[in-house]
């Protein structure tokens, strides 16, 4: 999505409910256009990574950490990618030092540094390519909602700050559909986070965010676009970063240089070093990015094991059905 969640998706308001029945309507026309889809079957095994907010739950770094999993298995993983807010049309193999955010996605440019990734809208299409070029298992990111491809194993995250918000379906809510259906769809639950899990989830594996480089905890002015920007306020806090002032912008936003500049400006004045996502470092004029700092995370599961089990169980299952 292009715009701030609004912050009535946080609330039971007077608002979230006048919208209830056009979030019925939505989820109705949603759930009767994935019905007549009959996901298709390809050659490889499919793990789906998905969630059910609107905007970001942590899918990202969890495809990353899934990467490295799956390496350690002897797999050659590939990624699927919608290329969401590209202009992309048809299916291609991301490469960073040739493609930009415009043109593939910003998420899509970071998933390519760890492994083959394809963008495109088709992920039929993609995951085909990507068997002809060698992947032995496709790992489709943000695919919770899309039935196009048939799905060996679907892990659902949920980010335990976020939660669910009002609980609502969007536009009533920031819910993509109701948590209910979701998690019936989801083989493993993959929570983000140390608060509780949110109402409708029965059970999850338990995942955190770490620092990737060396932390030089200092005064800082952030900004992020992101689904739900709040998230980096506090993992900057969490970390011991002195947040002057944080600044959020819609997700995958477009910064301009008008922008980056009003933004040096206060920098440049308050004499404090500016700090944004590795996603967001992504989409910065290039002229900006030695004057922005990076905060880089990677996912760890707190349970490694259990997730592991799953997948060479699923896998064998597969194998010993064909």
């Amino acid at each position: 999505m292009f715009f701030l969640a609004p912050k009535f998706w946080q609330q039971n308001n007077m608002l979230s409910r006048a919208l209830q029945p056009v979030a019925w309507m939505y989820e109705y026309i949603s759930l009767w256009y994935s019905k007549r889809i009959k996901p298709q079957k390809i050659a490889v095994p499919v793990i789906c990574v998905g969630n059910l907010v609107m905007g970001g739950a942590g899918k990202t770094p969890t495809v990353l950490a899934l990467v490295d999993m799956l390496k350690k298995m002897k797999h050659s993983p590939h990624i699927l990618s919608s290329g969401y807010g590209a202009v992309i049309k048809d299916s291609i193999q991301v490469n960073p030092k040739k493609h930009t955010y415009l043109q593939v996605g910003d998420e899509a440019l970071l998933l390519a540094e760890k492994a083959p990734t394809w963008a495109g809208p088709d992920r039929v299409l993609s995951a085909k390519l990507a068997i002809s070029h060698g992947a032995s298992i496709i790992i489709m990111d943000d695919g919770l909602q899309n039935n196009s491809l048939h799905k060996d194993l679907s892990l659902l995250v949920v980010d335990t700050l976020q939660g669910f918000g009002n609980g609502r379906v969007f536009p009533a809510g920031p819910l993509r559909e109701s948590p209910q259906r979701g998690v019936r769809k989801a083989s493993l639950t993959i929570a983000i986070g140390k608060e509780p899990l949110p109402k409708g989830i029965p059970q999850a594996t338990r995942a955190h965010m770490t620092a990737i480089d060396e932390v030089n905890s200092r005064p800082v002015i952030a900004f992020a676009g992101l689904g739900y920007p709040e998230k980096f306020n506090r993992t900057l806090q969490d970390y011991g970063f002195d947040v002057k002032r944080f600044i959020p912008f819609p997700d995958h936003h477009p910064y301009t240089i008008p922008e980056l500049e009003r933004l040096l400006k206060i920098s440049e004045r308050r004499k404090i070093d500016l700090i944004t996502t590795a996603k967001d470092f992504l989409r910065l004029p290039e002229r900006f990015k030695k004057k922005v700092f990076s905060f880089n995370v990677s996912l760890e599961f707190e349970e490694p094991e259990k997730l592991y089990e799953l997948i060479s169980s699923k896998l064998q299952n597969i194998s010993s059905s064909i």
